[in-house]
């Protein structure tokens, strides 16, 4: 086939196009090509500037024939050029034809150009131009590149879509994103960005099934859209969680008063096909430019956030303040101080466990504190916290294990230990691997051991938490499941676990004496309990009244305050000292008794 196009728009099909002599010296260069080689080559031998190859070397005019692919080599400085074009030869001279097409019009003067092996490989736009030119369909230039164009963007646009939903995913809301900052940096203009976890989602899967968790996460995408607003531009960035930016808000009455209508929106019961589905959200925002003016930073922030409410405010949304920006400030000293402190700069408080049916001490638990020479004393739920978000937990397990089980030795008594494991310290086969071999070197007897653990701790990887677990009640440790009742507690995996203990969590204990529903539940798990021949310690015993009250159900063991406070080492040797030989003899019925068990 043939095609009249004139020599302007044939330069402008081929921005990267080389215009020879018969003698090969350049005569014209496309603005692509004289952009990238960054220099003018005009009047320059061609040979001495590029290196030509069809695979054969080429070495003079003569060699470049009309409709041949050639390769063209080129080097700048340290950059190598390589492009792949075709040869076009007519009375004027010769060109050689690189690149993309952007227009056409054949409607001025014009000179015959032979395509029919045009086949150059720079791009796809090229591709489809060969393609529409072997089949004789080329008819407007113009249109095709548009449909080329609207096609590009159909692409782009899915592949930052996610298709689930139909929202934003993660990539294309972290561009948006950037677009965000740019244009507000450029423009001074405010704007927030939020993110959202919902509360509840796992179990509606485990439930119900993935189905519909599909559904509950494309309804809450509806809600979260309908309530942000036109402007707003709303993603999901995974799992179930999502991610807004909302332009021009910037007042923190507006933002919380955004975020309430959100949690509520979300609090709203979702019909899924299974059934009737409820969850939660918790919801974080970051303002531009207060909370930061990089994408990251914000984000960071929003996320920071995010945490803050699920850790003291869930269901509610936080808004990013100077305040949060000094507990992030505390929290990197405290990662630096853990990463620079040394073993003794870690030590154990102990805690009896009582027997409710005479009072008598059958156990203790070893709980971790933390005094830094610069920061003075942490709270332990801090430290842990922030040690297991960063991946030294394991080395204080193994310090202070060493600690607890070298002062157990010291026991006159054969008490229970407990001592509490990270979610970090079951999800590693190599990191229980470590523990067993710790205990084993001890000499302390494994079945006077009992590891803590909690609900979420397991549920993060069950699969590899159930191997950890295994592997210590295979040497005789017991297990203990802490803080029951503020997890998952599904009763489905309590079954599957190998579990001898559940530590019954205080905000149950709290509400024993003036909440009737309190009391019933306490009731149900200690029977629970009873009926899966499993311990029950009750945790946060602070008053007589909660004690009796244990007693009377049947509660076997209790823990708090009640009955004693965190002790030193030094402390506890006292306090078991000063029990009596009655204490003594008790404790070893108790052991005899559950050996014969």
């Amino acid at each position: 086939m043939s095609i009249l196009i004139s020599d302007a728009h044939l330069e402008r099909l081929f921005p990267a196009f080389v215009r020879l002599s018969a003698s090969g010296m350049i005569t014209s260069l496309g603005p692509s090509l004289t952009q990238h080689l960054d220099q003018n080559l005009v009047g320059s031998d061609f040979f001495q500037t590029f290196s030509v190859e069809t695979p054969r070397k080429i070495q003079s005019a003569d060699g470049l024939t009309d409709q041949r692919e050639v390769t063209l080599l080129a080097r700048v400085g340290t950059t190598e050029f390589r492009l792949r074009g075709i040869v076009l030869r007519d009375a004027s001279g010769i060109w050689l034809l690189v690149g993309h097409v952007p227009d056409v019009n054949g409607q001025e003067d014009s000179f015959l150009l032979h395509m029919s092996d045009f086949s150059p490989a720079d791009s796809s736009l090229d591709f489809l131009v060969a393609a529409h030119l072997r089949q004789g369909l080329l008819q407007d230039a113009k249109a095709l590149v548009e449909e080329l164009r609207e096609k590009s963007e159909e692409a782009e646009e899915l592949a930052h879509r996610d298709q689930l939903t139909g929202l934003k995913n993660r990539r294309g809301f972290f561009r948006r994103l950037d677009q965000f900052v740019a244009a507000s940096r450029a423009q001074s203009t405010p704007f927030v960005v939020a993110v959202i976890d919902l509360d509840g989602f796992k179990p509606v899967n485990d439930i119900f099934g993935h189905a519909a968790g599909d559904q509950l996460l494309l309804q809450s995408g509806i809600r979260i859209s309908r309530i942000s607003g036109d402007d707003a531009l709303v993603g999901r960035l995974g799992g179930d969680e999502f991610g807004i930016i909302i332009p021009n808000l910037q007042h923190e009455d507006d933002i919380l008063k955004l975020g309430e209508e959100i949690c509520k929106a979300l609090a709203e019961p979702f019909e899924v096909k299974e059934g009737i589905a409820r969850i939660g959200a918790s919801i974080g925002f970051a303002a531009y430019p207060q909370a930061g003016d990089t994408p990251e930073i914000l984000f960071e922030r929003a996320d920071y956030a995010l945490y803050h409410s699920k850790q003291n405010n869930r269901g509610r949304p936080i808004l990013f303040t100077d305040c949060h920006e000094r507990e992030i400030r505390y929290q990197s000293s405290i990662e630096h101080g853990l990463l620079e402190a040394r073993d003794e700069e870690f030590h154990l408080v102990y805690q009896p466990i009582i027997r409710s049916e005479d009072g008598m001490t059958v156990g203790v638990e070893a709980l971790a504190r933390w005094t830094s020479p610069s920061l003075g004393i942490i709270p332990p739920d801090t430290f842990i916290r922030i040690a297991e978000q960063t991946g030294s937990v394991c080395r204080l397990t193994r310090i202070l294990l060493k600690k607890a089980l070298k002062d157990a030795h010291a026991w006159k008594q054969p008490f229970d230990l407990s001592f509490n494991l990270s979610a970090v310290d079951i999800s590693s086969p190599e990191a229980a691997e470590q523990l067993k071999q710790i205990v084993i070197a001890s000499g302390f007897p494994p079945a006077r051991l009992v590891f803590e653990i909690t609900e979420t701790a397991v549920m993060q990887d069950f699969e590899r938490a159930m191997s950890c677990l295994c592997l210590f009640t295979e040497m005789g440790i017991r297990i203990a499941l802490d803080d029951f009742g503020t997890g998952y507690s599904s009763l489905g995996y309590l079954q599957k676990m190998p579990i001898n203990r559940l530590k019954i969590d205080r905000a149950f204990t709290r509400g024993l004496t003036t909440r009737h529903g309190t009391r019933s539940i306490m009731q149900s798990i200690v029977a629970l309990c009873s009926n899966l021949n499993i311990d029950c310690v009750v945790e946060g015993v602070s008053n007589a009244a909660q004690a009796r009250v244990l007693t009377e159900m049947g509660a076997p063991y209790q823990q708090g305050f009640f009955h004693s406070r965190a002790m030193t080492h030094a402390q506890l040797l006292a306090f078991l000292s000063s029990a009596g030989e009655q204490t003594a003899l008790l404790a070893t019925d108790c052991e005899a008794e559950r050996k014969s068990a």
